[in-house]
């Protein structure tokens, strides 16, 4: 019995002594980071998107309009352009002019704008450029989407809480290199079919000799 007593009293002293070894052994120190910031795989920003109010309920543009012949800008450099018959003309100035289905009809449906450019003595391509880039810095201009081709371009954008649709193109007199004159027509998604066919039909009958 006086064995095992003093076993037990030696285990007691070996546990006591470790006991205390563990209550001064200096503990390691914590782990530690810092936050520092992460670039995100795909970083993204807010969209506003453009507000579209309800267009002009006028009838759409027909791809299959009557055009006559009419004649614009001063001698020596006259520019004959088809334009539909009935539409009226308004003149912004000398070398700027606009074509609307009625006077009841000037706002948020259709038009035609002519312009002589004069001596700007820009290439067609660079006229082009400048066209779409004008419409890309406008501050009223929002939502725009081109397709372009050497001597046009297709537009889509807001404007003045307005969806508008767009084919604007360049042409040169004969032996000139330079862009002469600009042709536009804007209209709604609705005249979209006779914007282009009126479009390309002025393009081509254009006569800027």
């Amino acid at each position: 019995m006086v064995r095992w007593i003093g076993l037990a009293l030696a285990l007691a002293l070996m546990a006591g002594a470790v006991g205390y070894w563990l209550g001064t052994e200096r503990p390691t120190d914590p782990t530690t980071f810092s936050a520092v910031p992460v670039p995100a795989s795909s970083p993204s920003y807010p969209v506003i998107p453009a507000v579209v109010v309800a267009d002009n309920l006028a009838p759409a543009l027909r791809p299959d309009v009557r055009v006559r012949r009419q004649t614009v800008g001063a001698p020596p450099f006259q520019v004959k352009v088809p334009i539909p018959r009935g539409w009226v003309r308004s003149e912004a100035n000398a070398s700027e002019w606009k074509w609307y289905p009625s006077w009841r009809l000037t706002r948020n449906v259709y038009f035609i704008k002519v312009l002589q450019i004069g001596n700007g003595y820009r290439t067609i391509d660079s006229a082009v450029r400048n066209r779409i880039a004008d419409l890309d810095s406008a501050a009223d201009v929002t939502n725009l989407e081109v397709e372009r081709e050497p001597d046009r371009f297709a537009a889509s954008y807001v404007a003045d809480k307005h969806r508008r649709f767009s084919y604007e193109g360049y042409l040169s007199r004969p032996g000139s290199g330079f862009a002469d004159v600009y042709i536009g027509v804007i209209g709604r998604e609705a005249d979209r079919p006779g914007l282009k066919a009126l479009f390309d039909r002025m393009m081509s009958e254009t006569d800027v000799s």
